[in-house]
């Protein structure tokens, strides 16, 4: 009854790989592989300056930027402080001793009140777009006066209080007239305000509607941490704004903006991905370095537009050359420079999910038979499976998300306790089976791959949960049951005696503190908010990237896997071994973790795995002729 039992166990498993692996190639690696073009995106600011640099037009130096990769400028929305000379901003009490004719004419016929603020254009356009924006943001009744040539907004507040406000006044469209005529596109960054909850849709409308003028607008972006709506519970509103506009919202990596998931699926996941070097971090880098991170993020984080700041001196030549070369290193790395290239509508199918889930119950219910609970598999089995149906369609994106969990836990513990036993082997039989370990738990990320293959995972709208989880877990199993086999006893009870009072030594103490230490360093570094790499990591990580074309993981490569050969080779005697144990099952969950990264493309992720177990075998195979040669050279010392 057992061995049919685990004989059907087996068979789900294997319909759940088919199943996942239908998903991973279709959903995952057919539009990857179309999924390659990326703008090179500067700001309008910059590009003055070059231009004033240089004593030529802003278009011409856009059009010569352009035949070196740029295809795109940013324009941040200008607040009422950063009109400069489209309009005059005024506290009412410096207004008041203003020498202007046109002040002149209004201080002859109104009151200037000094706790007001006074914007004054000769521009009719200007005017009218900074009305608009205006009445659409405040929630006060503004005053215009129009004068002989020009106008005059009288705001019934503060000056100081109006520009901390940071109101965006709308966009210049004279400046983006010239971004058309240099056959660029143009992205917008959207100020936020205060007061949204006041707004009518119609004074959202206000806002966004200029957007549809703009010609060649390839993304919108939001400049602050709540998009304009979110707290107010008006995002349905903003999100139909914006896609009048047929542009793409831009989520910016490492900027966390409070509504933009929700935003994100509004517009039917209509995103791309935006790299950028913050401001505070460009001292730190040099345009080789600079270059080298805007690759990566294109090619192993699915960024499709790179914001790129200008380097010193601020020459035309010198953009020419960064941008140039950054295109060449894009290119290399298959990617090409164009309008960034969009996710498109990626199904998900209830019936396949349906069918990798079961497969990893099936591996669940074996690594529990594997644990001594093999009485309960087909209950246990019977139940998970109902359970999994109803919460996949009660609650499908948290039913795959627990599952791809639970697949990323089941496969490495599983794969560790059945390759690795108290007998050596041979280094041809340790490698072996350290490769078919390393693929059966590769197992557990296919399953991850196809229960989270859609576009909200792949454009990092919604991720992978419980990273620090699938780290621990596996450890705390696989290590409980080694001690457990390695302690000396005929029954747990007299295991558990015999533990418990042994004396401590101080070896073992230093031993374990060593490795306590050592496994909160490593949950540390893992998920999003790990602690900081120094800039040697960085450094031997780029050295790597250049050498492979995909760097693997240092845990798995330059420890883990090593650890797992030796420990193969040499058999789990005893709980002196731990440490190497330790050690391998990092690997195996480091392993099937890099493919938690769904925003990485997949094929990435077969490479560093690849790569990760090759140099992995390699140092190992180093590791154990370095102990043979240094044992026998220890007998024949001790021996004479």
């Amino acid at each position: 009854m057992a061995k049919k039992i685990n004989i059907l166990l087996v068979v789900t498993v294997i319909v759940g790989i088919l199943a996942a692996a239908h998903l991973a190639f279709w959903n995952r690696y057919q539009v990857e592989k179309d999924f390659k073009q990326t703008e090179i995106v500067m700001t309008y600011q910059d590009i003055e300056e070059i231009s004033a640099w240089e004593s030529m037009s802003t278009t011409e130096a856009m059009q010569r930027l352009e035949e070196y990769g740029l295809t795109t400028v940013l324009f941040k929305e200008p607040t009422v402080e950063d009109l400069g000379d489209q309009g005059m901003a005024f506290p009412g009490a410096e207004l008041k001793w203003f020498d202007n004719p046109q002040i002149t004419q209004f201080k002859s016929i109104n009151e200037i009140d000094s706790n007001y603020t006074y914007l004054l254009f000769e521009d009719e356009n200007t005017y009218k777009r900074v009305k608009s924006q205006l009445e659409a943001k405040l929630d006060l009744a503004l005053n215009i006066h129009h004068l002989t040539d020009a106008y005059l907004i009288e705001i019934p507040l503060a000056y100081n209080i109006l520009i901390g406000k940071d109101i965006g006044v709308g966009f210049d469209t004279n400046n983006i007239q010239q971004v058309e005529k240099a056959g660029l596109n143009t992205m917008v960054q959207v100020r936020s305000w205060s007061g949204v909850s006041k707004s009518t849709p119609e004074d959202l409308e206000a806002v966004f509607n200029p957007l549809n003028n703009i010609p060649n607008l390839s993304a919108i972006l939001f400049n602050d941490q709540n998009v304009p709506g979110y707290k107010e519970g008006l995002l349905p509103v903003t999100a139909e704004q914006i896609r009048e506009t047929g542009a793409a919202v831009a989520k910016v990596e490492f900027l966390p903006q409070m509504g933009l998931t929700n935003m994100g699926l509004l517009l039917d996941k209509n995103i791309i991905r935006l790299h950028s070097i913050p401001e505070d971090e460009m001292g730190r880098y040099t345009p080789g370095p600079a270059i080298d991170r805007y690759a990566l993020a294109a090619a192993e984080r699915n960024h499709r537009a790179l914001l790129v700041r200008t380097f010193a001196p601020i020459s035309l030549e010198s953009q020419q050359l960064y941008l140039g070369n950054l295109k060449a290193e894009l290119e290399k790395e298959g990617l090409k420079v164009g309008d960034a290239s969009k996710l498109p509508a990626i199904p998900v199918s209830k019936a396949v999910n349906l069918l990798i889930g079961i497969g990893v119950i099936g591996g669940g219910v074996l690594l529990l038979n594997r644990l001594g609970f093999s009485r309960w598999a087909l209950p246990i089995f019977a139940v998970s499976v109902v359970a999994w149906t109803g919460l996949l369609y009660l609650q499908p994106v948290l039913a795959r998300k627990v599952m791809a969990l639970a697949s990323v836990i089941v496969f490495p513990t599983l794969s560790i306790l059945i390759f690795t036993d108290s007998k050596g082997a041979s280094l041809g039989q340790a490698i072996k089976r350290l490769v078919a370990m390393s693929f059966l738990s590769l197992v557990g990320a296919l399953f991850m791959v196809g229960l989270l293959a859609d576009a909200s995972f792949m454009l990092k709208l919604d991720q992978f949960a419980g990273v620090k989880l699938a780290h621990v877990v596996p450890l705390g199993i696989v290590g409980a049951v080694f001690i457990y086999q390695g302690e000396t006893g005929k029954d747990l009870k007299e295991k558990i005696s015999n533990m418990m009072n042994r004396p401590i030594l101080w070896g073992y103490a230093l031993l374990a503190g060593l490795l306590l230490l050592a496994v909160a360093i490593y949950v540390s570094r893992t998920g999003n908010d790990g602690v900081a790499v120094s800039q040697i990591e960085l450094q031997v990580r780029t050295m790597l990237d250049q050498l492979l074309g995909v760097r693997p993981r240092t845990k798995e490569f330059l420890l883990g896997h090593p650890a797992m050969l030796v420990l193969l080779y040499f058999g789990y005697r005893n709980n002196s071994f731990l440490p190497l144990l330790i050690l391998g099952v990092i690997a195996q969950v480091s392993l099937v973790n890099t493919f938690a990264h769904i925003h990485t493309p997949l094929l990435v992720s077969i490479i560093r795995f690849g790569n990760g177990l090759w140099l992995g075998i390699l140092l190992g195979i180093v590791a154990i002729l370095v102990y043979k040669v240094a044992e026998r050279g220890m007998r024949r010392y001790l021996h004479g």
